[in-house]
């Protein structure tokens, strides 16, 4: 299988020395060197395999589903198992029978090894019931893993059925460590480059839960509709007060529209010199991509700022259609935050000057600066890059009411309304929260949340 390099080499090598030392011994099944060599092959597998597998036949299993080598799979992520030409999935149907012959003899060779006492996995961190869970996840993979590897282990004579299948969970899903992967972040990865790494755990959100601001959204929802149905969609800066939803909003997109090819990529403040890298990246990928800038944040004096007006618009390379940039702002001016214009925006044609601003006179109450509006001009242009500027508010006393006794009947606590809400005014109180909102709400009922499933 030189030319498919499925396995490890650690792994590689262990179950050629097996197969090797197991020819040469025959039917002796106390060769002591014999049994170290199995126990290596076992300790391989172990050290890069997730899930822990029984048998080589189940770890080469898990190996082919993660797989993003094969030409035939590689096809399959773009083009979907129909337009791959034939002759990628007939090399792969042989593959596939040169690998369940390897499985086969292998495991033979490993015998009463493979079912003696093995060492405790590592168990994980137990997890109670979540209240905002929202179930298993539409990218989850864990089923269509577990069909796919019992076709293989059965070594039906359908060779052809299982190759589709693989070509379909790659086409859905994608490959190797992006498989099954909904967001990533925006860093430096191998040899200082930049790249987008996968981020397992991501964050999922129901939209349900977001009350209020719904005409708002609804407006986020539709430009991102645009960026799906191939239209050009619209840079948007959601901003407004903390706690009110606006980083959930985006993580709720995410998840509604995953299944219709919608991604993120987090790019951190760090990450921000790398963004004109994240046009290569994501340009021919059929993916849609909403790259957020999270709570942010920049020197109004700072050399950032420009930089990324270019990035965002203005620089000679075009911005791919199937990118747009969402950020979160507790302000709806990006750099003008210290107090530049405090009577309001200032014109910049000298007929709309004030008259005072229009002469060199020294009873001006400033110096004159021939520049002044120019440079605020320049540093508001990145607030200009954002078309769409989307405020959240707060929920007003009776909305946010409602919202906290339906997060508690979801929640599953049956305490009665006045007694939970004259309980959470106290725990507002209590921990300092001067701004009421859907996230004080959710930390609220979390904390309500143990006792009740105790009391249970």
């Amino acid at each position: 299988m030189a030319d498919w390099p499925i396995l490890p080499p650690a792994v590689a090598r262990a179950a050629s020395d097996l197969l090797d030392r197991s020819a040469r011994s025959g039917t002796c099944r106390d060769d002591t060197r014999l049994t170290a060599s199995r126990w290596r092959l076992i300790e391989a597998c172990t050290a890069v395999s997730a899930p822990r597998t029984e048998s080589f036949g189940q770890y080469l299993g898990h190996r082919i589903c993660t797989d993003d080598s094969h030409p035939y799979l590689r096809r399959c992520a773009v083009l979907g198992p129909e337009g791959v030409p034939a002759i990628f999935a007939e090399r792969m149907v042989e593959d596939l029978r040169q690998l369940k012959s390897v499985a086969h003899a292998v495991d033979a060779c490993v015998g009463e090894v493979a079912s003696a006492p093995q060492p405790a996995a590592p168990r994980e961190p137990a997890v109670a019931p979540d209240p905002w869970s929202t179930g298993v996840p539409p990218w989850s993979v864990s089923t269509l893993h577990c069909r796919l590897r019992e076709k293989f282990e059965k070594a039906s004579p359908d060779w052809q059925e299982l190759v589709r299948g693989l070509g379909e969970l790659v086409y859905r899903y994608g490959l190797g460590r992006e498989q099954g992967c909904p967001a990533y972040r925006l860093e430096l990865v191998e040899a200082g480059r930049p790249g987008l790494t996968p981020i397992r755990d991501f964050d999922a959100f129901d939209l349900g839960w977001l009350a209020g601001n719904e005409q708002r959204m609804r407006l986020l929802d539709e430009n991102t509709r645009n960026l799906l149905e191939g239209y050009r969609a619209h840079n948007a800066l959601i901003w407004g007060p903390r706690g009110c939803g606006k980083s959930s909003l985006i993580r709720g997109l995410i998840t509604r529209y995953w299944e219709r090819g919608l991604r993120g990529v987090e790019v951190p403040a760090a990450s921000y010199g790398l963004l004109p890298r994240l046009f290569a990246l994501v340009r021919q990928r059929r993916e849609r991509f909403i790259a957020v800038l999270d709570n942010i944040g920049l020197d109004r004096r700072g050399s950032l700022a420009k930089a990324l007006s270019s990035v965002l618009d203005g620089g000679l390379e075009q911005v791919p259609v199937n990118l747009v940039f969402y950020a979160t702002s507790n302000f709806k001016d990006l750099i003008d935050r210290e107090g530049d214009r405090p009577q309001g925006p200032p014109p910049l044609q000298v007929e709309g000057a004030p008259a005072d601003r229009r002469t060199t006179a020294t009873a001006a109450p400033w110096p004159y600066d021939p520049q002044a509006f120019q440079r605020l001009d320049e540093r508001r242009a990145l607030d200009d890059r954002f078309a769409l500027k989307i405020y959240l508010d707060l929920p007003d006393k009776s909305q946010y009411e409602s919202i906290l006794l339906d997060y508690a009947r979801h929640a599953g606590i049956p305490e009665e309304e006045e007694s939970l809400l004259e309980s959470f005014r106290v725990w507002c109180l209590r921990n300092n929260h001067d701004l009421v909102g859907g996230r004080t709400a959710r930390d609220f009922i979390l904390s309500r949340y143990p006792g009740a499933v105790r009391r249970r």
